[in-house]
């Protein structure tokens, strides 16, 4: 078929102008299929048709999907119910949708804000799925009124209590990952060896409840984090106190604290923030950036006040260091790293199905940066690696399950969140050793961005290599043939 676009908006896109382009030229990349402006217009009255593409972009957005599957979204869903010529703009709390006027009408916009937020990656989901429908003719447009209040009513798949149980499985499953359970040259493990993944599900799920509690009243992240780092990080220093005194006890009180620190990084966040800067989303880059900066500037505080007090009250907190590779603790790591994954999906309210593909991708990526550790001799290298392979693979499960890579990746990444060398800087500046504990934190932060840009590009590899349809279209639009 040939470029549909007259040449004097090729003209304009040339010149960076933002004059209205016929929506047919945008976004090129996605995975749901384009029309003609116009074609199948069953929606006769546009402010309907514009309130459903918006209800749609809404929900994907309070749901924390990504601004370019938003945008390709409310562009796929504007296209098929045949509003024609139309533009988005889309920022961290709101979308606008402009219709260019015709000789018959004038033109129309319309907005929506949201004020809330809230991870429900079944219902977004369910939004894409509607949006591939709807696109690929299996929907009527007069349905689609109908089906969009179905999603906005869906459930969340887990109930609150199941959920904090997730939560202490994944703190206690990244303790195992870890090295919870290294048996220090014995052949068989011992019961207490236990101790170790069992007191941070305990942390996990206690300082969850409270968190739990925060949330509902609306209490912002910065101070959530802060509240249950600081409450996992004392919970760890307590019970390090009671070792002291007892034979009996032998906790990895460390492995504790990077269990919890672990657990609240917003992989999520990351995923999509790095995602948007990379597709020129600048704003909502931006935006995002900005949360999750602080976001983890409450888990340092909280961490690092608890170890203040340990260091008061002259309870010594040891390092946590990192296994040796050999086959018993890769295959231990691989398990432990999956289950961590599959629970934090249950956290981000993943169906089921999701949530295992998260745990498999998890345990890929493991196995990956124990397979290179000893071959790369840097951490940050070694964790692009393997985000690389969970890109790749994403993407290709992404495409079978007819989903959003970000809603498998997100649980997948957070098993290789640098936790460990987070607590690593803490514990340096709690002990006044700024020379240590401050490239040891620009450490974890260059392994954050290897991990999310690992991510991304191993699903444009994959796309590339395999000619795997996309699911995230580019910001930039192309030219010539489609």
């Amino acid at each position: 078929m040939t470029d549909p676009t007259p040449p004097r908006w090729r003209t304009s896109l040339w010149r960076g102008e933002t004059a209205p382009i016929p929506v047919v030229r945008a976004p090129t990349r996605a995975v749901y299929p384009t029309h003609r402006p116009g074609q199948d217009a069953s929606l006769a009255a546009v402010d309907q048709g514009a309130s459903l593409a918006l209800r749609v972009g809404t929900l994907l957005l309070s749901g924390g999907a990504s601004t370019e599957e938003i945008e390709a979204a409310v562009f796929a869903v504007g296209t098929a119910v045949g509003l024609g010529v139309f533009e988005v703009d889309i920022t961290y709390g709101s979308i606008i949708l402009s219709v260019a006027p015709n000789g018959e009408r004038p033109g129309f916009t319309d907005m929506r804000v949201v004020r809330g937020r809230s991870t429900h990656f079944a219902r977004v989901a369910a939004a894409h799925q509607l949006v591939l429908d709807l696109s690929e003719g299996r929907l009527r447009p007069d349905d689609v009124d109908d089906r969009l209040s179905e999603i906005e009513q869906l459930r969340r798949p887990y109930p609150r209590w199941f959920v904090i149980i997730a939560f202490g499985a994944l703190s206690a499953g990244i303790t195992v990952q870890l090295g919870a359970l290294s048996t220090d040259g014995a052949e068989r493990l011992n019961p207490k060896d236990f101790l170790t993944p069992a007191v941070a599900f305990f942390a996990a799920v206690a300082t969850g409840f409270v968190g739990n509690l925060m949330a509902r009243r609306r209490i912002p992240s910065f101070f959530v984090n802060l509240v249950l780092a600081f409450g996992s990080a004392l919970i760890a220093v307590g019970v390090t106190q009671i070792e002291t005194t007892s034979d009996e006890i032998r906790v990895k009180t460390s492995l504790v604290i990077v269990g919890g620190i672990i657990a609240l990084l917003p992989g999520m966040s990351l995923m999509v923030a790095a995602q948007e800067a990379i597709g020129s989303f600048a704003v909502t880059a931006a935006a995002r950036i900005v949360e999750l900066t602080f976001s983890t500037i409450g888990i340092v505080s909280g961490v690092l006040l608890g170890l203040i007090i340990a260091d008061e009250l002259g309870v010594e907190m040891a390092d946590a260091l990192r296994l040796d590779s050999n086959a018993t603790t890769i295959t231990t790591a691989v398990v432990a790293a999956s289950v961590a994954a599959a629970a934090a999906a249950i956290t981000y309210q993943s169906p089921g199905r999701l949530a295992l593909v998260g745990g498999a991708l998890a345990g890929l990526g493991i196995f990956v940066d124990f397979t290179f550790a000893n071959i790369i001799n840097s951490p940050g290298a070694t964790t692009a690696v393997a985000a690389i392979a969970i890109g790749f693979a994403s993407r290709l499960f992404s495409a079978r399950l007819r989903v959003p890579p970000v809603l498998l990746t997100a649980a997948g990444i957070i098993p290789l969140l640098p936790g460990l060398a987070v607590y690593q800087g803490l514990l340096a500046l709690s002990r006044n050793d700024p020379d240590k504990g401050i490239p040891t934190l620009v450490e974890a932060a260059t392994i954050a961005i290897a991990l999310a840009a690992g991510v991304l590009l191993g699903q444009l590899l994959a796309g590339r290599l395999l000619r795997v349809p996309s699911l995230i279209p580019p910001r930039s639009l192309g030219r010539g043939r489609r």
